[in-house]
């Protein structure tokens, strides 16, 4: 927050939510964005990653409906990087979605389709018209991969000296204390870490250059922090308090979610990435960020090193830090607020 005035944003999102086996973590940011007085949500852009982005389209629009929010604009995106064959990563999602890993989901009815539909306005084109309307206000919350605000900055190169800034959930790096980071899941196995999967800053990694190169502050939430905070079945229970179709639909969906994540990944609750990563707009001492440098031929030649304290081109900044039992209360307290009435009566 700036001056007392709530903080514009744009979220840019891989909403899953209702998809067997896939994260909740985009809905729960969202939901984050809808309850915070500290936050002003301008729309929402859809992007591939976690889902396909038709996919989360639909699980947008259908969380606005469900919390009585029918005005907000939601955009949707392109459903592919500029140059890369993500369809062998869909395919694995798609197999594991239809898998014995369903069963936590079973027992749950088929979500409702949503009864509206999305902006006339394509996601790079929302972007450029309202970041244009607002110029150095908007910050761009980027959830998934950078394709639409790459493609919002090729088309406008205005758009660049307009941005505020973007945060974004993506990178990790390793620090001369600690082990290397490895982002490993006992679900699935490395050899598919590999070859197949690739999320957020590396789904698309020349929409990444555009973004890195255009001169846009960026600020990285990294996995390195990101990993460390969940949520839990406690923080479910809480959220049947509040006590309205919104909360129910969070609980509902996000239960199983919870349940597969303590048993199929041995984890104490589910992982939190994008709620911490909309959080430091919040509460920026959630994190403490520091100044990392990107290196841009790493990025798109695949090499993990691409972010470092030193020898890169681009600065950035990142968090290397994260003050977890803040975080994880203030989420679990947040979340069972009510959606705010500037939303609802737009």
């Amino acid at each position: 927050m700036t001056d007392g005035n709530p903080e514009k944003i744009i979220l840019d999102i891989d909403n899953a939510l209702t998809i067997p086996a896939q994260d909740t973590d985009d809905a729960l940011a969202l939901a984050l964005a809808l309850v915070s007085p500290e936050l002003e949500l301008l729309g929402c852009t859809t992007c591939a990653g976690n889902c396909r982005t038709r996919q989360s389209t639909v699980n947008t629009l259908r969380m606005l409906e469900i919390a009585g929010v029918h005005h907000l604009p939601v955009a949707g995106g392109r459903e592919a990087p500029f140059l890369r064959d993500r369809e062998p990563h869909f395919r694995y999602l798609e197999k594991k979605t239809a898998g014995r890993e369903k069963i936590y989901w079973d027992k749950l009815p088929a979500p409702p389709d949503p009864a509206g539909s999305p902006s006339p306005l394509k996601a790079h084109e929302f972007l450029i018209d309202t970041i244009r309307s607002h110029p150095k206000e908007v910050t761009v919350v980027c959830l998934g991969s950078f394709t639409n605000l790459a493609l919002a900055l090729l088309v406008a190169p205005d758009l660049a000296d307009l941005v505020k800034e973007v945060v974004h959930m993506g990178g990790s790096f390793e620090s001369h204390s600690d082990p290397p980071f490895v982002w490993r899941t006992p679900d699935i196995p490395d050899e598919i870490w590999r070859t197949t999967l690739r999320f957020n800053t590396v789904f698309d990694p020349e929409a990444s250059a555009v973004v890195f190169r255009s001169g846009v502050p960026v600020t990285l939430v990294t996995a390195n922090v990101t990993s460390r905070v969940f949520q839990y079945r406690r923080d479910l229970e809480q959220l049947l308090e509040a006590d309205t179709p919104f909360h129910r639909h969070l609980y509902r969906w996000g239960t199983p979610w919870v349940e597969w994540s303590e048993k199929e990944r041995r984890l104490p609750g589910a992982h939190m990435h994008d709620p911490l990563t909309l959080g430091i707009l919040i509460h920026p001492a959630f994190c403490r960020l520091e100044e990392m440098r990107v290196d841009v031929q790493n990025l798109l030649a695949g090499i993990p090193g691409w972010l470092k304290p030193e020898f890169g081109d681009i600065a950035v900044r990142a968090a290397v830090d994260v003050d977890v039992t803040r975080f994880e209360s203030f989420l679990a307290k947040r979340m069972t607020s009510q959606i705010l009435s500037k939303y609802r009566h737009q």
